[in-house]
């Protein structure tokens, strides 16, 4: 009897504190949205090594990196100052630091005319996002510097290059 009573007991405590868990996540989800906490000596490495696009041939990893810097941005924070992003791109994703003419030569998908994230990364560079060409990749596709946008540094390995920046203290991310 007093087993039973205890296993009531305990069966009641833990439906309580589900239903009060349950009641505080579904409280949360009408809070508004949180803001970045940390605003200040931020350092990034984003990591763009996948080809995956959006419909209009934008690269998802691309738009990640554009969505923080602009999230940067709205909250009044300075390149340089209060943050730095560097991109690396890397294997599949290295083909998004073509030239025009290089990408309608060189990328198999279809795409409009020209590197559609072109206009992205431009604004991004103008922004004082760093970016960086693996030459590994490079190599294994057959971009020539030439095919490289201008703004872009070739590294000898993105995967190098990001080991470098995280031990600089970077954090490394992978959209």
């Amino acid at each position: 009897m007093t087993i039973v009573g205890l296993l009531v007991l305990s069966l009641h405590a833990m439906s309580s504190a589900a239903f009060a868990e349950t009641s505080v996540s579904m409280a949360e989800n009408t809070k508004p949205p949180m803001q970045i906490a940390n605003q200040t000596a931020l350092k990034v490495a984003v990591q763009v090594n996948y080809a995956d696009t959006v419909p209009n041939g934008i690269s998802k990893q691309v738009m990640a990196a554009k969505n923080l810097y602009d999230q940067y941005t709205a909250l009044g924070m300075k390149p340089g100052k209060d943050y730095e992003i560097v991109m690396v791109f890397r294997a599949d994703g290295a083909q998004f630091l073509l030239t025009d003419e290089a990408y309608d030569k060189k990328v198999k998908q279809s795409h409009p005319k020209g590197n559609p994230n072109r206009a992205m990364l431009d604004e991004l560079i103008k922004g004082g996002v760093k970016m960086y060409e693996c030459g590994v990749a490079m190599r294994l596709k057959g971009y020539s510097p030439q095919d490289i946008l201008p703004y872009s540094r070739i590294v000898m390995s993105g995967i190098g290059a990001l080991v470098d920046f995280e031990k600089s203290g970077y954090l490394a991310i992978t959209p």
